[in-house]
């Protein structure tokens, strides 16, 4: 029997760099999260956040690629092949960067297996001493915070993400 699909939550920058280099290892997560070899795990306050920075004038100046209709297309993408809550129950006080709380309460509610990320708050987790880094190993056991292509290189032949 094969393995489930891993679960993420896809942080903002990552969705962003999917987008904008289509060689990169971030857009291959998202094709693979298209195609559902991943399960995206989203909700509404990470669609609110990826709605307000991928439409971002100052993004779509340097970007054309993200016109608001493209944005809303990929999001509606996501939303068919992911899983959606619309506010999760979990909580999880992280005081360091709360903007990322709510990628770590979706990945408490949802069971995910990764979180896929580029900020170093958020990475720096998996190992940190603090009290913020002991709750989040003991609140999501066996869960990985790693940068895009660590994911690829860890499970692109089993994905077909190469």
């Amino acid at each position: 029997m094969p393995n489930p699909p891993p679960r993420v939550v896809i942080d903002t920058n990552t969705l962003l760099r999917g987008i904008v280099s289509e060689t990169s290892a971030a857009a291959k997560i998202r094709l693979a999260a298209e195609r559902r070899a991943v399960i995206p795990l989203l909700s509404k306050a990470v669609l609110d956040e990826y709605r307000a920075v991928l439409c971002h004038a100052s993004l779509r100046e340097r970007f054309p690629e993200l016109a608001a209709k493209e944005v809303a297309f990929l999001i509606k993408r996501l939303l068919f092949v992911g899983e959606y809550i619309r506010t999760p129950h979990a909580r999880f006080e992280y005081e360091r960067d709360r903007r990322d709380q709510k990628f770590i309460e979706l990945a408490i509610e949802l069971s995910a297996t990764h979180i896929i990320s580029s900020d170093e708050d958020l990475l720096s987790l998996m190992q940190s001493p603090s009290d913020a880094g002991k709750r989040f190993r003991q609140r999501l056991l066996g869960i990985e915070i790693v940068e895009a292509g660590n994911f690829v290189r860890q499970h692109g032949a089993t994905l077909n993400l190469t």
